[in-house]
């Protein structure tokens, strides 16, 4: 498949593709590092992001929660870049896990889609049996789903409630051919950001854990540091960032992260699990 449609892609547009993992830009010249230990930067022209009022409101409603789980980290900076600012801060504390950085996103992702919304998918999308009284109760909280309509129908909604943080994207199929997927074009998180620690710890693991935990859904989140694109496959099972192939080991070339943390002596890989 890769083959055939990076020959197509020169021909037909990029977003006419079923999936473009793993399928590079046409006429794009891979970026190289120096140092063989690091990730090459994304050399493609940055993208200018028109947000809507509903992306500016979810936004501002995204950081009050944020200051909110990580103990009241705050930043002056507007929008996506104060965002980034707070997690930043929170992710070069001493000490820190990425457990406790996993947990502050779910929980802000909870509080983001209230109360209300998480019982309603479980339902209606994930086929969870409710634990309710007049249930009976060998059935309370198993799991019959997910519905056969579930990954397909997220992948057309998801796009308009997340854009406040990656970006436009648009539903395609999954690399299995199925449907289920969306594709980020370019992902705001992570080309304001620079920082494949930030996309792991703050982006790609609590999102998969959310969805599978909260949601009763599985979820693969595949970032391609060259192009910034990201694949959101719903309905498939994400491998270890240690065991996937796709997902590179080792710091981005420009990481603001990595570079605070040479220049104050340490030598921790921020971007491992």
């Amino acid at each position: 498949y890769v083959a055939t449609a990076s020959f197509l892609g020169s021909r037909i547009p990029r977003n006419e593709l079923p999936n473009v993992q793993d399928v590079p830009y046409p006429d794009m010249t891979p970026a190289s590092a120096e140092d063989p230990d690091l990730v090459p930067d994304c050399t493609m022209e940055p993208m200018k992001y028109n947000d809507s009022p509903l992306d500016t409101l979810l936004l501002k409603i995204f950081r009050k929660l944020v200051t909110k789980n990580t103990g009241g980290i705050t930043s002056d900076k507007d929008g996506i870049e104060g965002l980034l600012e707070q997690g930043r801060q929170f992710y070069m504390q001493p000490d820190q896990t990425s457990e406790a950085q996993n947990k502050m996103v779910r929980d802000t992702l909870g509080g983001l889609m209230t109360p209300v919304l998480p019982p309603f998918y479980r339902i209606f999308m994930s086929g969870i049996v409710p634990k309710a009284e007049f249930v009976p109760e060998d059935v309370r909280g198993k799991q019959i789903g997910p519905w056969f309509y579930a990954p397909f129908l997220t992948s057309f909604v998801t796009p308009t409630f997340f854009a406040f943080l990656v970006g436009p994207s648009y539903p395609n199929r999954r690399k299995d051919g199925h449907p289920g997927g969306l594709v980020v074009e370019k992902c705001k998180f992570l080309q304001e950001s620079g920082c494949k620690g930030l996309c792991l710890h703050q982006c790609k693991l609590p999102a998969q854990q959310f969805f599978k935990d909260e949601l009763g859904l599985s979820l693969t989140v595949s970032p391609n540091f060259d192009t910034q694109e990201c694949q959101w496959s719903f309905g498939e099972e994400p491998l270890p960032p240690q065991d996937d192939p796709s997902f590179p080991k080792g710091c981005l070339v420009g990481c603001e992260s990595r570079k605070q943390v040479a220049e104050m002596g340490g030598k921790a890989d921020l971007c491992s699990v």
